[in-house]
């Protein structure tokens, strides 16, 4: 909330409402004696006592205002570079005086408390007497130490419950600080009680069968966090099928990430269905938190925090940084060990074979980048739909749940003809009674249901339910999304109450797959993607090392099929790459060396909008380039990619072909975007209107690196000639937004662009009033149905008739 300057001369820092540009710094953490033990920093002498003595700012240590030196590098498994000033003007490093810097900062520090507080006790007032419970979200992290200590000065202990939610990846001084922060509230108020939320499952057992968490895949939070917290409380009023609906009051905050800015202070069903989430800290700092801690509020703060941590959380997690890596391993050496265990037995079955390899997987990082299931444990289910229409069918081998209770969550339901593993019924749907019937033999479950053709709710609502039936492992994730308390879901129980069901459908929303297991041992099996195993190098290695380039396309498009007999400026390994790419996009005749009709039109636009252009391109690579694909569908947003790291992303999608033939499409797809208005350079991002930054190119270190960023830049054009092609594609002409955001496979607006949901409903409302489609994205709907029975092609001519 504050604005953050030094006051040198006493080595404190300052919140002011308002200070000069040049006097303004980043807010840092303060830093304790024990954390310059641990980097092994001799050069100044300091107390042997825990006591805080300088700040940091982005791994730049500061006394008094100045650098004493900087920490670079460190991870898994090496230690960081410390990097001392040329001129030493300080030799011993004093405490920093907590009284005098809570004196400096009493007015602004009583301004927070009283803000926060009064969000509090506002929210408490409105909320209270259309809940079941007061919560506080606990983690043992210095926000929630903050959120709870202001809580506890507002609503009467007796009112609320501290939960906290033990993931089995707790660090020790987490375990501390619950122990701690437990007898200090009950010594302070006696009707203070924490509870603990834990799992019935081996959190190392559900790493096997799920795989390591990763930033496509983050499994762990649904899992072993949230639906825990709404599981216990659940369990602590003694509401079985009733689903209780509780005020949270959490520490999120806004400056913690991107992702978390865009959060409102108070968010209803933003987590779970009946949580409203209250963020009482939500717009304050680093250095208030910790001066709140240290000055205010007096108590013992995380142990993880003097050591350097700068967040605490899991003791291995897909979006902690390299530091928080080396940190971890260096106090607390042996808990991450079986974690890591089963990274490195997945790197080996995913074909890395030596331990250098290995290694270099984890230490850079690639682990978290994973995109499906690819070298998780073997599992014999296995879940093939035969066809979607006129009737939907499926077979599952080796099923693990009951289909019965799980069909019941689609609509209520009837069985006729019952006996020896074979069921005829008919359940109705929306206003409609849809036949079906059941065949269980040994092990395998053959499902079909009449009549399907063109209901795509239905169709879709039929594959969640399989694959909860042929997946789920009772995680109990679909049980925090049920709003009536319907489904129970523990270890040794499955039910459903369907005198309660609804038949919302909330269940499903878990992930596209509408089951957290399916998501990653569907991918595995090749359940969204290609089927790898058919493909040959041929198919990927197709472009060598070359990208799609800029002067490839002007100039074909300036001289047409005569460019074809020339081939000007390119090399002979050029020019196979060229045609391919030609050939993936469309706008070469796939038998001949000339220009398809599709590539007439496509030069048409060239000629008006070259911009408009490359986005078509772009949008047929994206369908007909498996590099591509995989780059879109899988590559997170706004993360560094390293070659090697592309390298790993297609070996999951193609295990049968070795990493020097993958290298190939890798280096070619950096090239492109070096080459073409696919991508910039870094510097261009802000500048650049004519690229799609879908490969913003720059220097980590001296290797060069690329992201995924995107731009809203989009032609409603492509857009409306994307759609048509997903409909073309998919056979269909019904979609939901959010399906189409979800499922990378389907090739959506995010998907293919990053283009932002809001610039993507602007589009849609503009295309819905020229007729091309009709988009209802009002009072919570977000469908999308293609109004013209003509294909992308077509559609894109007819709408550029006037270029």
């Amino acid at each position: 909330m504050f604005k953050v300057t030094w006051d040198k001369k006493r080595n404190i820092v300052l919140l002011k409402d308002t200070i000069k540009e040049f006097e303004e710094i980043v807010p840092p953490r303060i830093v304790f004696t024990d954390e310059l033990r641990l980097l092994g920093i001799d050069r100044y002498s300091y107390s042997s006592e825990s006591v805080p003595v300088c700040w940091c700012i982005d791994r730049r240590y500061f006394y008094k205002g100045d650098i004493i030196f900087e920490a670079k590098g460190g991870d898994l498994y090496s230690e960081p570079l410390i990097i001392y000033p040329k001129d030493f003007k300080y030799r011993k490093l004093e405490a920093i005086n907590i009284d005098l810097l809570y004196s400096a900062n009493e007015n602004s520090l009583q301004v927070l408390q009283n803000e926060a507080m009064d969000f509090i006790e506002e929210q408490y007032k409105h909320y209270n007497l259309n809940i079941d419970a007061v919560a506080v979200a606990f983690s043992g992290g210095k926000d929630s130490q903050v959120v709870l200590d202001l809580v506890s000065k507002v609503i009467p202990p007796a009112k609320y419950k501290a939960y906290y939610t033990d993931t089995g990846m707790e660090l020790p001084c987490t375990y501390n600080t619950v122990e701690k922060t437990t007898s200090y509230y009950k010594k302070k108020y006696p009707s203070f009680s924490l509870v603990t939320c834990s799992s019935e499952y081996n959190i190392i057992d559900q790493w096997k069968k799920y795989g390591p968490p990763s930033r496509m895949n983050r499994w762990c939070c649904k899992v072993r966090k949230t639906s825990l917290f709404v599981r216990k409380l659940k369990d602590e009023m003694n509401y079985e099928h009733y689903q209780p609906k509780c005020l949270v009051f959490e520490g999120v905050r806004a400056d913690e990430s991107v992702r978390r800015e865009s959060y409102e202070r108070v968010g209803k069903g933003v987590k779970h269905v009946n949580l409203i989430n209250c963020r009482p800290i939500f717009n304050w700092n680093d250095t208030e938190i910790y001066l709140y801690i240290l000055c205010v509020a007096k108590i013992d703060i995380n142990e993880g925090y003097k050591k350097g941590l700068t967040r605490i959380g899991c003791n291995i997690c897909p979006f902690a940084s390299s530091w928080s890596e080396f940190l971890i391993n260096k106090l607390y050496p042996e808990v991450s060990k079986p974690f890591i265990e089963v990274i490195e037995k997945m790197a080996k079955n995913i074909g890395l074979d030596s331990k250098e390899k290995i290694d270099k997987y984890i230490s850079s990082g690639n682990w978290k980048k994973n995109a499906g299931g690819k070298g998780l444990m073997d599992d014999p289910t296995r879940m093939d739909i035969i066809s979607k229409e006129p009737d939907y069918e499926c077979v599952i081998h080796n099923p693990k749940q009951d289909w019965k209770v799980w069909m019941n969550t689609i609509g209520n339901y009837v069985i006729d003809t019952p006996g020896d593993g074979n069921y005829i019924g008919s359940i109705k749907f929306e206003d409609q009674i849809m036949r079906f019937s059941i065949k269980e033999s040994e092990d395998i479950i053959r499902a079909k249901m009449y009549g399907t053709n063109g209901n795509v709710f239905l169709t879709s609502y039929m594959n969640k339910v399989l694959r909860k039936t042929a997946f789920c492992e009772r995680c109990g994730v679909c049980e925090a999304e049920c709003p009536t308390g319907a489904l129970v879901i523990r270890k040794d129980k499955l039910s459903l109450d369907t005198s309660r069901c609804i038949h919302c459908h909330n269940c499903y929303n878990v992930n596209s797959y509408g089951c957290i297991l399916a998501s990653r041992k569907m991918v595995s099996q090749g359940g969204n993607f290609v089927n790898a195993k058919s493909v040959r190098s041929s198919g990927v290695d197709r472009y060598s090392t070359f990208g799609l380039r800029e002067s490839w396309v002007s100039n074909l498009f300036a001289v047409g099929d005569d460019w074809f007999l020339e081939y000007k400026g390119l090399g002979p390994k050029m020019v196979p790459a060229a045609n391919n790419w030609f050939r993936d996009a469309e706008i070469m005749d796939p038998k001949d060396k000339k220009l398809s009709d599709f590539g007439r039109e496509v030069q048409r636009l060239y000629n008006r909008n070259p911009f408009l252009a490359w986005q078509i391109i772009w949008i047929n690579l994206c369908f007909n380039s498996y590099p591509v694909q995989c780059y879109v569908q899988d590559c997170v947003s706004s993360i560094n990619y390293r070659k090697s790291d592309l390298i790993t992303l297609l070996q999951y999608r193609f295990p049968d072909l070795s990493e020097t033939t993958l290298g190939n499409p890798a280096g070619a797809l950096i090239n492109m975007f070096k080459n073409s208005p696919f991508g910039c350079e870094k510097e261009e991002i802000e500048f650049s209107d004519y690229s799609l930054k879908m490969g913003v190119l720059s220097l980590l270190g001296k290797e060069s690196v690329i992201k995924k960023v995107g731009t809203d830049n989009i032609s409603h054009i492509s857009i409306c000639y994307l759609l048509y092609k997903i409909a073309e594609k998919e056979n269909r002409k019904v979609f939901t937004l959010s399906e189409l955001n979800d499922n990378p496979a389907l090739n959506g607006p995010k998907t293919v662009f990053n283009i932002s949901d809001q610039k993507i409903k602007e589009i849609l409302r503009g295309l819905t009033e020229l007729g091309y489609i009709n988009a209802d994205l009002l009072g919570g709907l977000d469908n999308i149905t293609i109004n013209n029975d003509i294909n992308a092609k077509a559609v894109l001519s007819q709408i550029t008739r006037g270029l």
